[in-house]
């Protein structure tokens, strides 16, 4: 990234608690938007109304919707790739919007996770997980893939992608992009506290099933409570991050509101793809 580039500011959107239909539908009217006004854009957002939220891969008998309904639980399906998640209040997740063209924007989709990986390990470093890390291709390729009939396939924390973050092999934060014509969106996830058993018992699962994946997700990620000895909360991760993405990549955060076609595109969109399974 040359100086120039580096000293642009980004749109810093306000956080929103708002239900998860209207996340996935923000997040695509914040991609569709950069055509007309090609600005890096970052929003971090939660919800307090938990969701279950499959990959656009998998089918909806994934989820055992009548379990999530009588958890509480409403089911999605997003448009970026992997498997399912819970998100809710324990889960804080962050979006990078880049125009077309941008530099953090390569043309090796894989190799373009590498510069958010290391931000983010770099983050949870200084909040004393001393151990994070933005694990690299060669080292997740080593490691194979899983059998096609694994249970873990069927969680997005339960497998590894280039650059995510681990400490060891167990994962911390999960990455995904969505790239279209205008530009990419960048998605990052990572649970500030894993109780895996809350997924696992929405999927449609035998309960031994449900358990014995609940068991190998503890296994295999974990949430930053553990790996801290301590409760962090969501602000302290932002700050970690936004003053990481500043120091690292000198960007500028410019406070800004959601312009009134990204609302009106959001409202849309959620009526059309973003209902909620049935």
């Amino acid at each position: 990234m040359s100086e120039d580039d580096s000293d642009l500011a980004w749109r810093r959107l306000p956080d929103k608690d708002e239900p998860m239909g209207r996340q996935l539908a923000y997040s695509e009217a914040l991609l569709a938007g950069l055509a007309a006004h090609p600005v890096p854009a970052l929003r971090w957002y939660y919800t307090s109304r938990p969701a279950l939220v499959l990959g656009n891969g998998q089918p909806p008998a994934v989820a055992d919707l009548a379990a999530s309904r009588a958890n509480g639980v409403t089911a999605y399906r997003r448009t970026s790739g992997g498997a399912a998640v819970l998100v809710d209040a324990d889960a804080l997740s962050m979006e990078v919007a880049l125009p077309a063209g941008h530099p953090l924007a390569t043309f090796d989709v894989v190799r373009g996770y590498q510069w958010i990986g290391a931000l983010w390990a770099e983050a949870l470093r200084s909040l004393g997980i001393a151990e994070a890390r933005a694990i690299p291709t060669d080292e997740v390729r080593a490691l194979g893939p899983l059998p096609k009939d694994d249970l873990l396939r069927l969680a997005c924390y339960g497998t590894l992608s280039p650059w995510e973050v681990v400490v060891g092999r167990r994962k911390v934060v999960g990455l995904c992009q969505v790239r279209r014509r205008p530009g990419a969106l960048y998605q990052v996830g990572v649970n500030l506290r894993w109780q895996p058993q809350r997924l696992t018992r929405l999927l449609a699962l035998s309960p031994a099933q449900q358990e014995l994946l609940a068991g190998r997700l503890r296994d295999v990620t974990a949430g930053l409570d553990e790996l801290a000895g301590r409760t962090i909360d969501g602000d302290e991760v932002i700050a970690a991050v936004e003053t990481a993405l500043a120091a690292r990549l000198r960007v500028r955060l410019a406070p800004a509101r959601w312009r009134a076609d990204e609302r009106a595109a959001a409202e849309r969109i959620e009526g059309e793809r973003f209902a909620a399974l049935a």
